[in-house]
């Protein structure tokens, strides 16, 4: 199976990067820079593991990682040594892991391996309750006028998407 990696930068160097390493070629390689860009990418395809860049995107990248982590998909930050604050604070939020400039490439596509592993362990022992609640997180984001978040809850979980005639 295909590793789906969506990666959160303004550039294309960790994009480029990744897919121009001979390892990474079974991977599907998605890349959104903006909040919005973000939820379209994820209500358009299933992702496995986000790389946030926090070096371009400073303190505008805890705000999309508060909004992502939500939707229980693994996050592995990069950011430079002069924006330490950040790393830690993304720590304590929850991300999976977090790489400082510059970085070790190897090290980077293990750790997108074992993020992408957990994910699918995870979900492979979710149980009902925690699918019943997701269904319900999701019919508050639609309620509250959060449609893309809501189909990304709903779609993560494998729930069909109930459509309304009007």
């Amino acid at each position: 199976m295909d590793t789906r990696i969506l990666i959160v930068e303004s550039g294309n160097l960790f994009t480029k990067l990744l897919r121009n390493h001979k390892s990474t070629k079974e991977w599907k390689i998605y890349r959104a820079y903006t909040l919005k860009e973000i939820l379209h990418c994820l209500g358009g395809a299933i992702i496995d593991v986000i790389l946030l860049n926090l070096v371009e995107l400073k303190q505008n990248g805890i705000l999309i990682l508060k909004k992502i982590l939500k939707l229980s998909i693994p996050v592995i930050t990069i950011n430079s040594g002069n924006q330490l604050s950040l790393s830690i604070e993304g720590m304590k939020l929850g991300v999976f892991d977090d790489f400082l400039m510059p970085l070790n490439l190897d090290a980077l596509l293990d750790r997108i391996d074992e993020a992408s592993k957990a994910k699918i362990k995870a979900k492979q022992k979710f149980p009902l309750m925690e699918r019943i609640q997701s269904t319900l997180v999701a019919a508050t984001y639609a309620e509250a006028g959060e449609a893309e978040i809501a189909r990304v809850f709903l779609k993560d979980n494998n729930v069909k998407e109930e459509r309304r005639i009007s």
